[in-house]
């Protein structure tokens, strides 16, 4: 079974300004991100912490398309499963 479409980006909001924009060095992960707009300063742990219901947010909605995809899917097997017998209908 494939699940399709899933992938999804989040924005991290700045928590003084809302911007989504900000400066950082990749390869350092415990490094400080500047906001561009007001240039407060925080780890990535305090920026993922402070966008934590944003993420959360997103997981339930993949989980809630996978889960949807995952219905689909089975009943579609058990429709090709029982395809041919006339005492048993999916609905």
């Amino acid at each position: 079974m494939k699940l399709n479409n899933l992938d999804r980006k989040i924005s991290m909001l700045c928590p003084t300004c809302g911007c989504k924009d900000f400066n950082f060095d990749e390869h350092d992960e415990n490094g400080l991100v500047t906001c561009t707009q007001c240039e407060r300063q925080l780890t990535r742990a305090d920026l993922v912490a402070e966008n934590s219901e944003l993420i959360a947010e997103t997981q339930n909605e993949i989980a809630k398309e996978a889960q949807k995809q995952i219905e689909a899917e089975m009943k579609k097997m058990l429709k090709n499963a029982f395809k041919g017998n006339k005492n048993i209908k999916i609905r």
